[in-house]
């Protein structure tokens, strides 16, 4: 199961590491810095589901920085990062200016820890709902995935997997794992798409024009059966009947 990673903006030490003790469990990790500066370098570097940003940083406008994130290309995908904004409550007047520009829940300071758990709850159900409704709209209409897919990471890790394809290195449980050309291709599609059902057809056309070979549905087949082999992944390649194939996403 992949993790919700949240980044938390605050430069209120002692609450920045509360929360990120209060969201560090088996399905969500958090990581926390002080300032705007700080916080762009790390987006620019990693991808995170949800950022909860103080609105008082000693560095810049959080409302500004919230902007920045919302068209930034690591959160510009098909999987946006959501943001909730802390507002102290003698400026409770600037949530709505905050959510004006891109906030997508403001929380007043001081506040529970419980209640602020709750909120990060509630957009990430929200989050994973729109992912979904978004990537079947795209299924609906091509049957695969954009390169955007990936979220403008080349190196990707996932349970017990690491590839990184710009040096075409490929990994599982730290051992490395040699692929053909084919077999790199469709690995990066599927991992573009977790989640997504590639319809047969559309696969092979994509890789077809990706890759200038000849590929039929034997080929791919006889791909994906020795792709999973190669990663030890029949839990996560899986074929759907009459359908295609996908990387799955819902590993016990």
């Amino acid at each position: 199961m992949q993790m919700d990673k949240i980044l938390i903006v605050e430069n209120d030490y002692d609450l920045a590491q509360k929360l990120c003790g209060a969201f560090i469990d088996n399905e969500t990790a958090a990581v926390s810095c002080g300032s705007i500066n700080a916080a762009v370098a790390l987006a620019e570097d990693e991808y995170f589901n949800m950022v909860i940003v103080d609105e008082l940083l000693p560095d810049g406008n959080s409302i500004d920085y919230i902007k920045k994130l919302k068209t930034c290309n690591s959160f510009n995908s098909i999987s946006k990062t959501s943001v909730i904004m802390i507002v102290p409550d003698e400026l409770v007047d600037d949530i709505e200016t905050a959510q004006e520009n891109g906030a997508d829940d403001c929380i007043t300071k001081p506040f529970s820890t419980a209640a602020l758990k709750a909120r990060v709850a509630t957009q990430l159900k929200k989050h994973k709902w729109m992912y979904n409704f978004e990537a079947s709209k795209r299924f609906d209409a091509i049957g695969t995935a954009s390169i955007k897919g990936i979220r403008g990471e080349h190196m990707v890790a996932i349970d017990k997997y690491m590839f990184d394809f710009d040096k075409m290195e490929f990994r599982c449980m730290g051992e490395g794992v040699e692929l053909n050309g084919i077999e790199e291709k469709l690995l990066r599609i599927l991992i573009e798409n977790k989640g997504v059902v590639l319809r047969k057809e559309a696969l092979i056309e994509r890789m077809r024009s990706e890759t200038d070979m000849f590929i039929d549905r034997k080929i791919l087949a006889d791909a994906i059966t020795t792709l999973r082999d190669k990663l030890d992944a029949a839990e996560y390649i899986k074929a759907i009947y009459g359908i295609g194939y996908m990387w799955s996403t819902n590993i016990d």
